[in-house]
């Protein structure tokens, strides 16, 4: 499967007043590797969004964490991000974070999120369809891509 990789500096507003980060901040950086994990492979989730009037992206309806040791203010992250596996509307992004080369993750979570459009009918409404089938083949290409910006 597709993999992305992005490394990233702990600084001082991802940490509690000791310098150890903050956990909430994991959710921020997967949610930022999958969107960094669609545009690697090739789709436009953006621009997608601002062309299709009924495209709501691909909404997050799970996710978990385990941590396993803290990143510190200063610490380089690796985040690797990468579809685990497909449903019929769904999918589950697998993530991991090491501190620099260190071998061990510090943490892993995964993501469970669906293809989702607004209701034609309502479009307060939100509705799962099926991942696209060329969607699939991007995310399902054997390569690994450092988005890192």
């Amino acid at each position: 499967m597709m993999t992305a990789i992005q490394r990233f500096r702990v600084e001082w507003a991802h940490c509690d007043p000791a310098g150890i980060i903050f956990n909430p901040n994991y959710y921020l950086w997967m949610d930022s590797g999958t969107h960094a994990l669609l545009q690697a492979a090739g789709f436009d989730l953006i621009g997608n969004t601002h062309n299709d009037v009924l495209f709501r992206g691909c909404p997050l309806v799970a996710s978990n964490m385990k941590f396993k040791a803290p990143l510190y203010f200063g610490d380089i992250a690796v985040l690797t991000s990468r579809v685990e596996k497909f449903g019929h509307t769904s999918f589950v992004v697998a993530h991991e974070f090491r501190r620099g080369d260190e071998p061990k993750p510090v943490a892993t979570g995964s993501e469970v999120r669906v293809w989702g459009y607004s209701d034609a009918t309502d479009p307060r409404k939100l509705i799962a369809i099926p991942v696209p089938d060329d969607v699939r083949a991007m995310l399902s290409v054997e390569k690994t891509v450092d988005v890192t910006v």
